[in-house]
C-alpha cells in the first residue's frame, strides 16, 4: 500500500494521474491532502472521494505555527519536526505542485524573497519530519535559472542533504499526448535507503502526436464568441514598441495562464475561428476557449468538468484551475516510467 498526501494540490492533477496509473498495480490510498484557494477545494471534493482523508487548507497552520515561518535555516528545527509529526499524517509519497508565481516569467522573479517562493521551505519541513519515501514536485520552467540558478542549486542540495536520490527533468506537456506547449520541471527523489533503480533518461516521448482539433468543440454557446470590439485588441500585434505576432487557429497550444480569463491578446492566448474548427472557407466568427477545452488541454476527462458544472463552480474559477494545473498526461508518464524502473513497490 503506498500512502499518498496531495500538497498544495490545486483541482487534483497528481492524484487523478496517480489513481489512473497505479489502478490494477499497486495499491494506493490518499493520506491528505492541502489545498488553501475555496474554489480548488470545491472541484477537489467534486471529484474525489475524500471520506475520512487528512485535509489542512493553509499547509502554514502545520509547518509554520505561531507565525515561525519556515526558511532555509529553521526548517528542520526540532520543535517543528514534532509539531509536523503530531499533526500530519504518515505517507509514503509526496505530490506538491508549488505555488509557482514568484519563480515564473510572468511574475516579478523574488524566487525565495516572496512569501510564495518561500513555500518551497513548506515542502523540505514536510520530507524532514515524515521523511516519505518518495516524491514529486513540479514548477515552472524558471525555477531552473532564476537568481543565477542559486534558487536551484538551494533546493537541490536541501533535498540530498535530506537523504534523498535526486533529480529532474524538464519536459513539455506537448510531448505527452495533449496538444499544449507547456514546459515544467519535475523533481523527483527517492530516499537513500530504499536503494531504488534511479531513472536519470526522461520518459518516452508520446509517438502519437494530437493538436487542438482533438479537443475543441464543434458547437459552443454564443458567449465564447469575441465581440468586434475585443476582436480589435486580441489580434494586435503589439503596443509601446513591443512587437509579438498575433496569431490564431494554432494547432499546438500556447501554454494555459491562470489569468486567461482576461483575454490577453492573441500572442499570449489560444483563440480559434470558425475556418480551423469547422473546415469553412470564409471567417465568421473567432472564440476564446471553454472551459472544458481548457481541462482538455491539461488532461482532465470530459467528467470532471460536467461534476465540477454541477457544483456550482463557475467557468471563470474554471480557467483559473485549468491555468494553474499541472498536467495530467505528463504525470502519468513520469508513474509509469518511475514503476517501469521499480519505484513504489
Amino acid at each position: 500500500m503506498i500512502k499518498i498526501f496531495d500538497l498544495f494540490a490545486g483541482i487534483g492533477g497528481f492524484r487523478i494521474a496517480a489513481e489512473k496509473v497505479f489502478k490494477n498495480k499497486i495499491n494506493i490510498k490518499t493520506a491528505g491532502w492541502s489545498e488553501i484557494d475555496k474554489y480548488c477545494q470545491l472541484s477537489y471534493n467534486s471529484n474525489f472521494i475524500n471520506n475520512g482523508n487528512y485535509f489542512i487548507d493553509d499547509i502554514k497552520k502545520i509547518t509554520s505555527k505561531n507565525n515561525n515561518f519556515c526558511n532555509s535555516t529553521n526548517y528542520n528545527s526540532i520543535k517543528k519536526k514534532e509539531f509536523i509529526k503530531d499533526n500530519l499524517p504518515s505517507f509514503d509519497l509526496l505530490f506538491a505542485g508549488f505555488p509557482c508565481q514568484s519563480f515564473s516569467s510572468m511574475g516579478k522573479q523574488k524566487g525565495f524573497e516572496d512569501e510564495r517562493g518561500a513555500l518551497f521551505f513548506d515542502i523540505a519541513a514536510i520530507l524532514h519530519s515524515i521523511k516519505p519515501k518518495y516524491f514529486i514536485l513540479e514548477n515552472v520552467k524558471r525555477l531552473l535559472t532564476i537568481d543565477d540558478k542559486k534558487t536551484f542549486r538551494t533546493i537541490i542540495s536541501i533535498l540530498q542533504n535530506e537523504n534523498y536520490d535526486v533529480s529532474w527533468w524538464l519536459l513539455d506537456s506537448k510531448d505527452y499526448g495533449v496538444p499544449q506547449t507547456r514546459r515544467r520541471i519535475f523533481i523527483y527523489g527517492s530516499l537513500k535507503k530504499n536503494k531504488s533503480n534511479f531513472p536519470i533518461d526522461p520518459p518516452k516521448i508520446s509517438k502519437k502526436v494530437t493538436t487542438t482539433k482533438s479537443i475543441l468543440e464543434k458547437n459552443v454557446d454564443t458567449k465564447y464568441i469575441l465581440s468586434k470590439k475585443i476582436l480589435k485588441t486580441i489580434l494586435k500585434d503589439g503596443s509601446g514598441g513591443y512587437y509579438s505576432k498575433s496569431e490564431i487557429d494554432l494547432e499546438i497550444a500556447r501554454p494555459l495562464t491562470r489569468t486567461m480569463v482576461k483575454m490577453h491578446r492573441a500572442h499570449q492566448d489560444n483563440y480559434y475561428s470558425n475556418k480551423f474548427i469547422n473546415n469553412e472557407k470564409k471567417l465568421k466568427w473567432i472564440r476564446k476557449l471553454t472551459p472544458l477545452e481548457a481541462l482538455r488541454l491539461q488532461g482532465f476527462p470530459d467528467k470532471f468538468y460536467k461534476i465540477a458544472k454541477r457544483n456550482n463552480v463557475s467557468d471563470t474559477q474554471l480557467y483559473m484551475q485549468a491555468g494553474n494545473s499541472v498536467t495530467v498526461n505528463v504525470v502519468e508518464a513520469i508513474l509509469n516510467h518511475l514503476i517501469d524502473h521499480g519505484w513504489f513497490k
